[in-house]
């Protein structure tokens, strides 16, 4: 369980397999454990996977800000030894990495973002409701109403999987606390401003069909700032789109970052 201390925070992160390091930023909500059907599925990597301040067993005070978020991905690869490293971040996480790509260029050789397109105010509302509803039901009716914005029609179809996925995070030893999901929602009042423009690596932008959170036009406005960048949809999937079409998430991944 290796972790590192960086201003006053203890970052937890793990290492998994081995070859051409590859960092994972997970999104909102979500930590290291999130990138679980990717693991088999990424072949020749060493797979690091860091839980964001408010996640995870990342332990830290007070206010959380996506920009201390960024510095800890930048701090990592550091406490790492490494140089210049591939980085993959679903929804918040992909924003973390074009964050890590503007601001520390030297970080960050190539870049895939899974779902990360801009909040519009509906959405902003969204997650403040969440926010607040979750310290007034009980998690699995919590988990599923966020699932109704993470996964597509399939998914609800057989009513006792959907109850038995409830209760699986309900029961995840590291669940999220709905003080640390307010605190990581909290977090997008405190915007990072950083020009997209200046981002120099190659970058894929993935997009899936059906979400409802970062749509494929939401997705591609986000990047259309960026010199070097492809755009690519995941078809019947939603949100959490490596959880429904994993296979055709990681082959987009491994093609883009395997490319000369």
């Amino acid at each position: 369980m290796p972790d590192f201390a960086r201003d006053a925070a203890i970052i937890h992160y793990e290492l998994v397999g081995a070859g051409k390091p590859l960092l994972l930023i997970a999104g909102t909500a979500s930590d290291g454990a999130s990138w679980g059907p990717l693991l088999t599925r990424l072949p020749g990597r060493q797979l690091i996977l860091i839980d964001n301040r408010g996640s995870g067993r990342t332990k830290v005070e007070g206010p959380l800000s996506h920009k201390d978020m960024v510095e800890d991905c930048a701090a990592l690869i550091e406490h790492l030894k490494l140089g210049s490293v591939d980085v993959v971040g679903h929804s918040l996480g992909g924003f973390l990495g074009l964050f890590l790509a503007a601001l520390h260029p030297d970080k960050v050789s190539r870049l895939v973002t899974m779902g990360s397109g801009f909040i519009d105010p509906k959405t902003k509302v969204l997650f403040e409701d969440l926010s607040r509803l979750y310290f007034t039901i009980a998690p699995e009716d919590f988990f599923r109403l966020l699932y109704q914005w993470l996964f597509s029609t399939p998914f609800f179809a057989n009513p006792e999987a959907l109850a038995a996925a409830a209760r699986a995070s309900t029961d995840y030893v590291h669940r999220q606390s709905p003080g640390d999901f307010a605190r990581q929602i909290a977090a997008m009042d405190r915007p990072l401003k950083v020009d997209f423009a200046t981002i120099s690596c190659p970058v894929l932008a993935i997009a899936a069909e059906h979400d409802l959170l970062a749509s494929p036009t939401s997705v591609a406005t986000a990047h259309a700032p960026i010199a070097e960048h492809e755009l690519t949809t995941i078809e019947d999937a939603a949100h959490s789109m490596h959880w429904e079409q994993p296979d055709a998430v990681a082959a987009a991944i491994v093609g883009f970052l395997e490319a000369k």
